[in-house]
């Protein structure tokens, strides 16, 4: 089922427990549609969010409300039931907001294009986090609950893992050869993969940052502009070609392809019940695919294994052992100064209107 929005689309996100789908568009306009298998989807509300693109959207307190983030680097947090306003941070960031997650029921993490990672806490109403560790935009992060550590990448051809017990950034790589567009943790936290330029997929094991441990280079030369954990084997890909594919990691494979856009995919994300998968793109367009009948069938059918690799791997990965946090000099596209960790008057989020 899909919608032609109007403009285009970039953040989406599905409501934690009922049939209802968030997008935010290049307008600044917030949509939320209610969707049922049976028929098509509903717009439920449309709201000026911002002034500038909307380009992430999530829900948050148990779907009661819709956060949102923007180029005019705000961020804004919406009632659900009426459309209203429930907070707004004008100043953010100092550069537009990028990307958006959550990180626990109570915090939400922010990325800029300058590089900057914030992490808000909802209760305390403030920026608990500042992490300073890039110089280019954050394309996009992820988190490992079970170390309270924040995984971004960016445009630097960087990753980093954030440390929210120590406040300090743990480990970065060495510079990539093009810019890491997109990150999730995979195989029970032992992998972190993530998404290229040139459309190789890097493969990072936990606790060894430096350089990737292996690399799947099927999807290349498209882009792998989006990726979504489907378990701990398999991942959907979204690539600049409008291709949503089914990936197999470790060993690594293109198992099926899911579905298509007619431009670049912009993002992806799975409803509560992982029924539907979700997919904005530059076609203007929201497509929700029902994965139980695209997928039906292609469990335990592997296909070939295009550069498969063993599913062992000699790392240690038990261990967090790259704790220098210093940079290669080489290969930053864009230098900005530090900033200091501490926090003003400007990061009070939840602040009523």
């Amino acid at each position: 089922m899909e919608i032609d929005l109007g403009a285009n689309a970039f953040g989406i996100d599905f409501h934690p427990s009922t049939n209802l789908v968030a997008t935010g568009l290049i307008d600044g306009h917030l949509h939320l549609y209610r969707y049922d298998s049976d028929s098509s989807l509903v717009r439920e509300r449309k709201v000026r969010a911002h002034k500038e693109s909307c380009r992430a959207v999530r829900f948050i307190d148990d779907g009661q409300r819709i956060v949102t983030a923007s180029a005019d680097c705000s961020i804004l947090a919406t009632d659900v039931e009426t459309g209203a306003k429930v907070a707004h941070l004008e100043n953010a960031h100092e550069d537009a907001v990028n990307t958006l997650i959550n990180v626990t029921e109570t915090t939400i993490a922010s990325g800029d294009d300058k590089g900057c990672v914030k992490v808000w806490d909802t209760r305390q109403r403030s920026c608990s986090h500042e992490f300073n560790a890039h110089e280019d935009y954050i394309s996009g992060m992820t988190f490992a609950s079970d170390s309270m550590k924040l995984v971004a990448t960016s445009g630097d051809g960087t990753l980093s893992v954030c440390n929210l017990r120590t406040s300090k950034v743990q480990s970065q790589s060495e510079f990539s050869e093009d810019e890491l567009l997109s990150v999730v943790i995979m195989k029970n936290g032992r992998k972190v993969i993530c998404g290229t330029q040139n459309g190789t997929l890097l493969l990072y094991s936990w606790g060894f940052f430096k350089d990737c441990s292996d690399r799947f280079v099927d999807l290349a030369p498209n882009s792998v502009d989006a990726l979504l954990k489907l378990d701990e084997d398999r991942l959907i890909t979204g690539c600049d070609n409008g291709i949503l594919s089914l990936v197999g990691i470790l060993p690594n494979r293109i198992i099926q392809p899911i579905g298509s856009h007619d431009y670049p995919i912009e993002d992806l994300a799975l409803s509560y019940d992982n029924k539907f998968l979700g997919s904005t793109a530059h076609d203007s367009m929201l497509k929700l695919w029902n994965l139980e009948e695209i997928l039906e069938g292609s469990n335990g059918n592997s296909g070939n294994a295009s550069g498969a690799a063993g599913d062992s791997d000699s790392d240690n990965d038990g261990m967090d052992l790259d704790n220098d946090s210093h940079k290669s000099s080489k290969g930053s596209k864009r230098k900005t100064k530090s900033k200091p960790n501490t926090l003003n008057s400007t990061n009070n989020f939840f602040a009523d209107l």
